[in-house]
């Protein structure tokens, strides 16, 4: 067995003790994290500002392909009935997919939709070149691909394209 000097032991030893004390940045009170959290955040009266247009910010997402193809078993194209909904505070966001019907809806309604600050679901897309022509469909609108069941499922639709806002579903 090999003999640990007595200089190494007594390093070993102390070591724990002379780390720093953790610091849990979000206890602090003072200007400490405010440089480097900063957070944009809903009033918390949680009023909403109508005339306030949000848009995210895709630039952190580099590549997309990693997630295509996209595929929603519960939706596909095809006539949706009108429908009030009563869901305060929801921001409106539509679903569409890569299909005729979804591009030409898009096209009709874009100035719409932005105006309106709608985020879109891509939820049939088969590849980047197909989700690239529902974004060139409607320039400046945020449109991401996702699975749209469980949004079919909660709000019972079975098609798309569809207009979902805090009062109504509509296409």
């Amino acid at each position: 067995m090999k003999r640990i000097s007595f200089t190494c032991y007594f390093i070993l030893l102390l070591a724990p003790f002379t780390q720093p004390e953790l610091t849990v940045a979000g206890d602090q009170p003072n200007n400490f994290t405010r440089p480097h959290f900063q957070v944009s955040r809903q009033p918390l009266n949680n009023k909403i500002q109508p005339d306030r247009v949000m848009h995210a910010d895709l630039s952190t997402f580099a590549e997309e392909a990693w997630i295509l193809p996209v595929r929603s078993s519960h939706l596909s194209p095809g006539q949706i009935t009108s429908r009030a909904l009563s869901m305060p505070g929801l921001r409106p966001f539509f679903l569409v997919g890569d299909d005729p019907q979804s591009l030409t809806w898009l096209r009709q309604r874009a100035t719409e939709l932005q105006e309106m600050g709608a985020a879109g679901l891509a939820v049939e897309v088969t590849d980047t070149e197909a989700l690239a022509r529902i974004r060139a469909a409607a320039p400046g609108i945020t449109i991401l691909p996702v699975n749209g069941n469980d949004i079919a499922t909660r709000l019972l639709i079975e098609h798309y394209p569809v207009l979902i806002t805090a009062t109504s579903l509509e296409q």
